[in-house]
């Protein structure tokens, strides 16, 4: 019995054993992991950094060695940025909203096998993809429906993406027949068979229809543009980019700021406007990475 313990407890030494090529691996992942993670940590010690340390540095920093935070000083005073990051907020939230009900909805429609004129309907909506109705035909529709100098205008139009749409439709469609079957014999609607079987079996898709939905309605910066002629409705985005363009002019004439002005730098501010708009998103991400990969593999080869 002991000659048979000895041998099993040497093999598991052996593999537990770290080798010459697990060294090479580990210091390889290593490099490439700090090659993504340092454009944004610099980034951060950017925008905690007064300007010489920045121009001493040519914008390379390890670390900053100086902080200040006169830079988010500066993004936090400027005019309308709160405003407009409440906008962003309410398109983020009630678009990604509206438009997961929608795209759920029409992608299980369209995943019925038995639905009268799926395939025409299906290429309707895919003839989207490649073709639009055009720029200025679009703000006469949108003017004539009342949409112009509103949120909506950023929320009703693109509510449905059509390449989301079509992955929700694939991941129905690679979803088990029998199962539903099987709730119709016991009398079940399609109403409850969506949400009681159909949904709790989608996190995955659903969670990645979430993440592109919600990137895009934050990121939303032309549409406002066009549509919206009043400051008020701007997004942050918007905002963020009258901000890099007004940067020096803004911060030499902020009175509250006079004491700090030598210590801001244009990178700085840029930098800080950048991770003032980008942290809220990012902090949704790893809540959602654990079913990114499964929906949109599932959701695209499958159908």
């Amino acid at each position: 019995m002991m000659r048979e313990v000895a041998p099993q407890k040497a093999k598991k030494s052996r593999l537990h054993r770290i080798t010459i090529g697990d060294v090479i691996i580990y210091v390889v992942v290593s490099i490439l992991g700090f090659s993504m993670l340092y454009p944004f940590v610099n980034l951060i010690f950017q925008s905690v950094s007064p300007n010489w340390v920045i121009t001493e540095a040519n914008g390379m920093l390890l670390w900053p060695k100086e902080v200040t935070f006169a830079n988010y000083q500066y993004v936090f005073h400027y005019p309308n940025v709160w405003n407009s990051y409440k906008n962003t907020i309410f398109v983020t939230v009630m678009g990604t909203s509206l438009s997961l009900v929608l795209t759920t909805m029409g992608g299980y429609a369209l995943s019925k096998r038995d639905l009268p004129g799926r395939f025409a309907m299906t290429m309707l909506i895919l003839i989207t993809m490649w073709v639009s109705g055009g720029l200025i035909p679009g703000y006469l529709n949108l003017r004539r429906l009342g949409f112009l100098n509103t949120l909506w205008v950023m929320i009703i139009p693109d509510t449905i993406s059509t390449g989301n749409l079509l992955l929700m439709r694939n991941f129905f469609l690679g979803m088990s027949e029998e199962l539903k079957e099987s709730a119709y014999i016991d009398g079940a609607s399609e109403t409850v068979v969506l949400l009681k079987i159909v949904l709790p079996l989608s996190t995955p898709i659903i969670a990645t229809m979430a993440l592109f939905y919600g990137v895009s309605n934050w990121n939303e910066y032309t549409t406002p543009l066009l549509y919206n002629s009043d400051d008020k409705l701007h997004t942050i985005q918007v905002v963020l980019q009258k901000m890099y363009n007004n940067s020096v002019q803004k911060i030499q004439n902020m009175d509250d700021l006079t004491s700090t002005t030598s210590s801001i730098a244009t990178e700085a501010v840029r930098s800080a406007t950048v991770v003032f708009a980008t942290v809220p998103i990012i902090m949704v991400y790893p809540f959602l990475q654990k079913y990114f990969a499964k929906g949109v593999m599932v959701g695209s080869l499958k159908g």
